[in-house]
């Protein structure tokens, strides 16, 4: 951990937040005092642009993150086309989630600077400056969820204090359990709603002029961060609902959120828009684009995707905008009921005119210079309020939600598509721009038949959010499937594997942990194991070769 947090998070950090207040945020965003000096406003943008705006940042789906953590993850969860027995089916290269980790803690050495510059305040000052606190927890929040959904308890109470304390000997931070992690976050977003929307009435002039120019993520509507931090809430408390210690602390949570604002429409979508124009440099785009090209692992199509698509007998609506059909006009995908010989050879056709695989859609993915990406969507929402109703943690009408939540996941793709420009001049080639999208009544016929279609309604609800997150969401995707064991997929053993043959139910603890901050990492593995095998508290164990 000397690596991570005595070095990345201390002096590297520490100078990048100085360096990056007079450069990259002046620069960037307006700077409304007109001083270079280090402000909780600037602290905020800085914990969201190592967050989102840098090149293994994992807030926006940049090239690395789609590259190797989506792409892992996608992979396992079969929503892209993958080689059966290639010996890395299951398996994560520890660079990969290394690099998943640091980025982290490097988020959060930001946000402990922020207290720290909020702390030396005067009472007038921090009651400006709270705000900027609480949209950064918000996001921050987001992000230690995932890192606790991948890895089970991490460090986070005694963490990324050395940019504040330059104590290099009290700098390696002990672990928090997961599920000690995840009750202080459902208390804590149930508060930030409320401060938040206190915020959005009380705030002066100067700090909401300070938000527009500060925040890129949400551009300083404070409503839009309430209904944030509520349907983030929603997400971990249906987490941990089902299984565990928190189940009653979940479920009274998950009641409370469904009577407050969500994000339950595109217009207040958290998007992180993926466009040449979100840096001075142009490089956004390109990292963005890059994800899909390279061997091209990320875009051949997935049969189970497709099957799911099909399943009441008509194209599913974004069947044709999320692929691209193959050289007969076909939607074929990559499909673990294949064999790896067949795969070999349909691999070998180099020629786009007779290529066996679907592909995702150059439209939609990748030549879109203006790509929107997930933070968190109005159809995930409904789609938690679907599941939340169906297993009675909350009174509602689990199909209407459902209908709704598909129709919203149709809007959304086909919104994806249709502004699509290719501000790279990497070419659309023949691929499909749709013209018009479906009315709501289409949309809405289309999602009442797939529901209609399933005995088991969880599963179908599990299984048209998996459809809707897609290779952008994938480690959603694989926390919901631990969750719930849906969609059903099968799992066949990687027989070329020297290293997980099998399904993970978890990612292992970087090497980098391991070998520096040895004595906190012997502590918390001494009852956690750190192996692919140990089952997170909150999940159900996936088993290979079953349907």
């Amino acid at each position: 951990m000397k690596k991570i947090f005595a070095l990345t998070l201390g002096l590297t950090v520490l100078m990048s937040v100085f360096s990056c207040s007079k450069q990259d945020f002046d620069s960037k965003y307006a700077d409304p005092s007109k001083t270079t000096t280090v402000t909780c406003a600037k602290l905020m943008t800085g914990a969201f642009f190592v967050g989102c705006d840098t090149y293994k940042g994992f807030g926006y789906n940049t090239y690395w993150r789609l590259y190797t953590w989506e792409g892992f993850f996608s992979q396992i969860n079969q929503q892209r086309g993958f080689n059966n027995n290639s010996g890395s089916v299951y398996f994560i290269q520890d660079g990969w989630a290394s690099d998943r980790w640091d980025n982290f803690y490097k988020i959060l050495a930001q946000y402990r600077l922020m207290e720290a510059t909020y702390e030396a305040e005067s009472d007038s000052d921090k009651e400006n400056d709270a705000v900027f606190l609480a949209l950064t927890k918000v996001f921050l929040y987001d992000h230690l969820s995932q890192l606790c959904d991948a890895f089970g308890p991490v460090p986070f109470s005694k963490a990324g204090y050395l940019g504040v304390t330059s104590d290099l000997a009290g700098s390696y931070p002990a672990y928090d359990s997961d599920e000690t992690l995840y009750g202080m976050m459902i208390d804590e977003l149930g508060e930030l709603y409320q401060s938040i929307l206190k915020y959005n009435t009380n705030s002066s002039p100067m700090v909401k002029s300070a938000l527009v120019a500060q925040d890129f993520i949400n551009k300083g509507d404070l409503k839009k961060w309430a209904r944030y931090a509520n349907s983030l809430r929603l997400r971990l408390a249906t987490h941990v609902a089902a299984k565990g210690s928190l189940t009653s602390k979940a479920q009274a949570a998950i009641k409370e959120c469904a009577q407050r604002d969500m994000v339950d429409s595109m217009d207040n979508g958290i998007f992180g828009e993926v466009s040449s124009e979100n840096t001075g440099d142009g490089k956004f785009y390109e990292w963005y684009k890059d994800g899909f090209s390279g061997d091209g692992k990320n875009r051949t199509a997935s049969q189970a995707m497709i099957d799911a698509m099909r399943i009441t007998g008509v194209d599913d609506p974004r069947l044709k905008i999320i692929y691209n059909p193959n050289a007969e006009g076909k939607f074929v995908g990559k499909s673990v009921n294949e064999s790896s010989a067949d795969q070999a050879k349909y691999d070998n056709i180099t020629d786009w005119d007779k290529r066996h695989y679907a592909t995702l859609d150059s439209v939609t993915f990748i030549a879109n210079g203006l790509m929107k990406s997930p933070i968190f969507t109005p159809a995930e929402n409904y789609f938690l309020l679907a599941e939340a109703y169906q297993q009675n943690y909350a009174s509602g009408n689990a199909k209407e939600a459902f209908v709704k939540a598909v129709v919203l996941s149709i809007e959304e793709w086909f919104d994806r598509n249709m502004t699509a420009q290719d501000v790279g001049s990497y070419g659309f080639k023949t691929h499909y721009k749709a013209d018009k999208a479906p009315t709501a009544l289409e949309a809405t016929a289309y999602a009442n038949a797939v529901w209609a279609k399933y005995d088991n309604k969880l599963e179908a609800i599990m299984t048209q959010k998996w459809l809707h997150m897609g290779i952008m969401g994938a480690h959603e995707s694989f926390t919901d499937i631990r969750r719930t064991g849906y969609p059903k997929l099968a799992y066949p053993t990687d027989t070329d594997a020297q290293r997980n043959p099998n399904i993970i139910q978890r990612v292992l603890y970087p090497l980098t942990e391991k070998n520096n901050n040895t004595e906190n990492y012997n502590a918390i593995t001494a009852t956690f194991k750190d192996d692919n095998s140990t089952v997170l508290f909150w999940a159900t164990p996936l088993m290979n070769n079953v349907n």
